[in-house]
């Protein structure tokens, strides 16, 4: 009878899939790390110091070279530039004045614009307000409708990436006809 149970458990288990002997025996091993698996992250983490520090290496050397200028000019070289930017924004005005505003709004701010040497709209800021949100989105809109800009000459190109014109802005009404020329003339 030994024989025949025997028989018969080894037919059973024969038939059966192998089943774990506990729920953890069935879950994946980690695999232990390798020396591999170590020299790759090590390389991953040198590659990444080394990203960082070429980063700050090119942000040292091409950091733009700005200069600031605004209702007094200062240096002659920027005279010229200055005259062409005021016509830009005064044309520029007359044409995108905001809609929000046309007739009804009006006052002066304090702007900055912020001009690339190949004559670029960088960026435009408020510094200080009109008092309507209108007015000073419009300002900054202006600003941007009137790039591209005059690229800098030599003289100012030789130590200056970027131009940071700070203006006071101010916004009037004129009629039709009453003497004031035309901005785009």
């Amino acid at each position: 009878m030994k024989f025949f149970l025997a028989k018969a458990l080894l037919i059973c288990t024969a038939l059966l899939p192998a089943l774990p002997a506990t729920v953890d025996a069935a879950r994946p091993k980690p695999k232990p790390a390798t020396k591999a698996a170590d020299d790759t992250a090590t390389r991953i983490r040198e590659l990444e110091a080394e990203i960082a520090q070429r980063r700050q290496a090119y942000e040292k050397t091409h950091t733009l070279r700005r200069q600031r200028i605004g209702g007094e000019v200062g240096e002659k070289r920027f005279e010229q530039y200055l005259t062409s930017f005021r016509r830009k924004i005064a044309c520029s005005s007359s044409l995108h004045y905001p809609a929000a505003a046309r007739g009804k709004i009006y006052g002066d701010m304090i702007v900055t614009v912020s001009i690339l040497a190949d004559g670029s709209f960088e960026k435009a800021t408020v510094d200080r307000s009109s008092g309507s949100r209108a007015l000073d989105k419009g300002a900054i809109d202006i600003a941007r409708l009137a790039a591209p800009y005059d690229p800098f000459p030599p003289e100012i190109r030789g130590d200056t990436d970027a131009l940071d014109i700070t203006r006071t802005w101010t916004f009037t009404h004129t009629k039709e006809g009453d003497g004031a020329e035309d901005p785009c003339a």
